[in-house]
């Protein structure tokens, strides 16, 4: 099978993103590492496919998906001997491994050359029908889409083929609505007016204003999501902070990871120092890129940027505690403090840095990220 058919399935909210659109250009060029000819429609296409031939298999995939082509060469596979459709499991659902959190493109390839060929009773089942990502002959995928009240009808009555299953997929977590409950506690008492930078659809700050009372303003790059924002938010700016004019004051401005996204990060911190009230405070949250993750990955010759993470795709600057106190006191702010967000560091990592003979920091190696708090 040397042609393949692409439907990604597409929401408007990550249509609008660069992090996704990255995500769709990687899995475009996995795609085409095993099939050499790809055409390509948004779902909403679908009945195009009266176009493809009946053997052409046919990939579909959520716009917020990774699958990679060792998965993709095995579905072809199953597809190839006669199943109707074939789906890869969830990195979630792989049992019987020692599962660290995967931070690095380098780490998902790792687990998917021990996942790739292990028999159904060593992984779950796929939960449900409405696959994320599967691989269909394009005559079964136009049979579906055409018995029994269509395509959505039928994943709603679970009335699709039985599915054959081979690899795995990563589905990133909602880059727009996850509410950062563990940023309350860095939030500073008394608290009221807040600007919220990066606001996303505006879960985080509607979450400020039911616990501790606060008035948010946000400020979101993404039409789409600022859309939603405004009906949970006191009040919605749409732009680059980087070029917006606000006014304040206000008690806190809190950009969560947003800082590294940024072009210009001393403009940026000089504004804030504009915008805050007397005693107020910024306050942050960024990667650390002296998380033992990036450290392993960097040793053996890899730096593979990805959609969201510690090496998203539009990260401009990298961090670490040093170079993080070096920006602050260059803009003024005087009263920083710095909360780590650490899981525990694998053993490995531990006696390689010990073995080493080199200087090492130990914690620094177990930080993902940083809640930074700082006054002027």
């Amino acid at each position: 099978m040397d042609a393949a058919t692409l439907l990604f399935r597409r929401t408007p909210a990550l249509r609008a993103s660069p992090e996704f659109r990255f995500l769709a250009d990687w899995v475009r060029a996995e795609a085409r590492a095993v099939w050499p000819e790809i055409a390509e429609r948004d779902w909403q296409d679908a009945k195009a496919l009266g176009e493809v031939e009946a053997d052409s298999p046919v990939l579909v995939a959520a716009d917020d998906v990774l699958v990679l082509r060792q998965t993709l060469a095995a579905l072809t596979r199953l597809v190839s001997a006669g199943t109707k459709v074939a789906v890869p499991y969830a990195m979630s659902e792989v049992s019987g491994l020692a599962l660290e959190p995967i931070q690095t493109a380098g780490a998902f390839e790792r687990l998917e050359n021990q996942a790739i060929d292990f028999r159904r009773s060593e992984l779950s089942a796929t939960a449900g029908c409405a696959w994320p990502v599967s691989l269909w002959r394009a005559a079964d995928l136009k049979r579906a889409l055409a018995e029994n009240g269509g395509w959505e009808e039928n994943l709603a009555r679970r009335r699709v083929p039985a599915a054959a299953t081979a690899g795995l997929y990563h589905r990133f977590a909602d880059y727009y609505g996850v509410p950062r409950e563990d940023a309350l506690p860095h939030v500073p008492p008394g608290t009221r007016e807040v600007l919220e930078i990066g606001c996303g659809d505006g879960a985080t700050g509607a979450l400020l204003a039911a616990r501790l009372g606060c008035r948010v303003t946000g400020v979101e790059l993404n039409p789409v999501v600022a859309a939603r924002a405004a009906t949970r938010l006191h009040r919605v700016v749409v732009g680059d902070i980087q070029r917006l004019s606000l006014t304040g004051p206000f008690d806190l401005v809190m950009a969560l990871e947003l800082f590294e996204h940024l072009t210009e990060q001393a403009e940026f911190l000089a504004r804030v120092r504009e915008l805050l009230a007397p005693g107020g405070a910024l306050l942050l949250s960024l990667p650390n890129v002296g998380h033992h993750a990036i450290v392993e990955e960097l040793v053996a010759g890899r730096f593979d940027y990805i959609p969201m993470g510690l090496l998203c795709s539009t990260h401009h600057r990298f961090f670490t505690r040093r170079s993080l106190s070096d920006w602050f006191e260059r803009a003024g702010f005087r009263d920083v403090q710095f909360a780590p967000q650490q899981e525990p560091l694998p053993e490995r990592v531990r006696q390689w840095a010990l073995a080493s003979g080199l200087p090492h920091d130990l914690d620094s190696l177990a930080t993902h990220g940083f809640f930074v708090l700082a006054r002027p």
